[in-house]
Parts: structure tokens; sequence; C-alpha cells
């Protein structure tokens, strides 16, 4: 099986998956189509961790020890910034006010 998946366009490959789920989704019961797409989530997840695991061994085996990303995600002493200010929000609520009244103006004169 070393010719697949087939070399061929990202999208088409993609297409294919789609075509192939309508298909299957026309001659099973829900049951069966919940059975079948729950098998096939398993063999994907065991084809990743495979894959997975390897690209690991083969970036240790050629020295490449990535990088360590250092996240801050889950220490909640951490401040978020602040992305926009009050003064943004006011601005904005007013354009979509003026933008609400030339609208109702527009319909008024037709």
């Amino acid at each position: 099986m070393k010719e697949f998946p087939p070399n061929i366009n990202p999208e088409i490959f993609t297409i294919s998956g789609i075509i192939v789920g309508l298909i299957l989704e026309d001659d099973y019961t829900a049951d069966e189509l919940n059975s079948i797409g729950n098998w096939l989530i398993l063999v994907g997840q065991i084809v990743l961790t495979t894959a997975a695991q390897q690209q690991m061994i083969n970036n240790r085996y050629q020295g490449n020890s990535g990088s360590r990303i250092k996240s801050n995600a889950h220490d909640h002493s951490q401040m978020n910034p602040v992305l926009g200010k009050k003064s943004d929000i006011d601005n904005l609520a007013r354009r979509v006010s003026e933008l609400e009244n030339l609208l109702r103006n527009q319909n008024l004169n037709k």
C-alpha cells in the first residue's frame, strides 16, 4: 500500500471523502451510521497516534528537538491584555446607530 493515499490534489482528496460519506449515509440507519462513524474515528485515531509517535522518533533521531513552547494559558495570575477600550466600543455603537438611521431614512424615502 505504498501508493495510498495517492498523490492527488488535497481538495480532491477531501471531496472524495465527502462523496464516500454521502454515499454511505443513504444505505444505513442512524444507529448503523453512528457505529460505522465511531469505528472510522477509532481507526483514524490509531493512525494519527502511530504517525505522531513515529514523527517524534524521527525528529529525535535527526537531532531536531523542536521548540519548547511555554504558555501561560492556565496561569490565572496573568492579566489578559486589554484589546479594546470603552471608547472604541462607544464609537462602534455610535456608528451602528448612524447606519441604522441612514437605512431607516432611505426606506422612508422609497
